[in-house]
């Protein structure tokens, strides 16, 4: 017996849910011109909101993070450089800093920041550069340009600090030893017209071959000196060219990214088809409520 209700039961829903269904194609083969409006209407809104929307800027900036190196020896891998980059750029200083910069709200400003890594050659597979691309997406070129332009310098300020230390340190490394070879060049240049005069005299021999012997080592001394700013030259190129971070590609102009007409007439027109459904197939439930109440 519990069997036998059971199947009951599920014929019963069955044949309430084939009614239903049919009741449904039935309100809307009668109120057919629902759903037609419903779809030309939609269409028109979708138009009208992919006409007001109006176009989108974004700026692109391309940032190299620099590889820094200590005893020949990578300081940070690229992967942590350009996680480091991103979670900066994304935190709430650096936005407030852009969005004064640019005129954008940060709230607005905050949701159309970009950071991504530019991928290097090696192999078959790209493998990650210390170089981020930024980008911001806005309504106006100008603003979105100096907004990434902001977030670029702040990223390199970021990341300037032991380069900088390290050109300081060099630089003034150099200067000295530059100016040990400019006084070491004066000594031998002295040291050199005393012994031309001795050996045109009746000088003593020893004294010019004393002379001789100072000169000497005055130029293996500059030699060295010579040799040492040579590698601290090295270093500051090496510094300046690989270590330090650098804006490679300055946001210079902005790309306008035109958003889909078709698509938001489309999305409109099935969306307005759909209510139209549900209208035709509510239309006789809604207006029987309303008779009775208007009866009674």
């Amino acid at each position: 017996m519990g069997e036998l209700g059971g199947v009951v039961r599920g014929r019963g829903l069955w044949v309430e849910l084939e009614g239903g269904v049919r009741r449904f194609w039935r309100s809307v083969l009668v109120r057919w011109w629902l759903p037609l409006v419903g779809l030309v209407v939609g269409a028109i809104i979708g138009l009208l909101v992919s006409l007001g929307a109006g176009r989108q800027w974004k700026a692109q900036a391309e940032v190299y993070l620099g590889s820094p190196f200590v005893n020949d020896m990578a300081v940070v891998s690229s992967p942590t450089s350009l996680g480091l980059a991103a979670t900066f750029v994304d935190g709430l200083s650096a936005v407030r800093h852009a969005s004064e910069a640019s005129g954008i709200p940060a709230a607005r400003l905050g949701g159309n920041i970009s950071a991504k890594p530019v991928l290097g050659l090696s192999g078959s597979q790209g493998q990650p550069a210390p170089l981020l691309r930024l980008a911001v997406t806005g309504s106006m070129a100008g603003e979105t340009e100096r907004a990434v332009e902001d977030l670029a310098t702040l990223v390199v300020s970021q990341f300037q600090s032991y380069p900088h230390q390290k050109l300081t340190i060099a630089s003034a490394r150099l200067a000295q030893l530059q100016g040990q070879v400019g006084d070491i060049s004066r000594r031998l240049t002295q040291a050199l017209n005393a012994q031309a005069v001795l050996a045109r005299s009746a000088a003593d021999q020893q004294l010019v071959a004393e002379y001789a012997q100072i000169t000497s080592s005055l130029t293996d001394q500059r030699s060295e000196i010579e040799s040492d700013m040579t590698s601290w030259q090295t270093l500051i190129a090496r510094t300046q060219g690989v270590e330090a971070p650098r804006i490679v590609s300055p946001a210079r102009s902005a790309t306008a990214v035109r958003p889909s007409r078709r698509s938001d007439i489309v999305r409109g027109a099935i969306l307005g088809f759909l209510v139209g459904l549900l209208a035709a197939s509510l239309w006789e439930p809604i207006a029987r409520s309303l008779r009775t109440r208007a009866a009674t």
